[in-house]
């Protein structure tokens, strides 16, 4: 998934369950769920190839502006409830902070073969049906999260 649906899902789930305690290992947790289900990946998995190319560089800044455009607006719509928000949104968007590890770090400026962890293995492997045509599950999951957050009661 991409990481405004990462971020409006730890946001729904931060709104919801209120207490941190809960919502921040849910938060996390819910990335591997999210991503088990067919969701857009511009270059379908194949980000050791890409990581540098321009294309890719573009979603990703496209995905962090609405991601921190999207903490912004929540941060005005819920002032009391923001910091549970953001630290929701960090976690559950925060798994994917490893392909930046791996693909920027180990691959290319270490230059090594890289050699995922256990839980990196198990984030690969649910990732099964990542393509760029996953962008309507995509937009569906996203419009269904701003209509949930949308009536919540602030």
């Amino acid at each position: 998934m991409t990481g405004l649906n990462h971020g409006l899902t730890g946001a729904a789930i931060a709104l919801t369950v209120k207490n941190p305690v809960l919502a921040v290992p849910l938060s996390f947790a819910s990335h591997y769920i999210q991503d088990a289900v067919p969701h857009f990946d511009y270059f379908a998995g194949k980000h050791d190839e890409y990581v540098l190319h321009r294309r890719f560089n573009v979603v990703l800044a496209i995905d962090a502006i609405l991601s921190l455009t999207l903490m912004i607006v929540l941060a005005y719509l819920f002032p009391s409830q923001k910091w549970i928000i953001w630290g929701c949104m960090a976690a559950a968007a925060s798994p994917d902070i490893v392909w930046a590890y791996y693909f920027g770090y180990v691959q290319r400026v270490q230059n090594k073969k890289i050699r995922y962890g256990h839980l990196t293995r198990l984030h690969k492997f649910v990732q099964w049906s990542a393509t760029p045509q996953g962008i309507i599950g995509e937009l569906a999951w996203a419009t269904i999260l701003i209509a949930l957050i949308s009536n919540i009661n602030r």
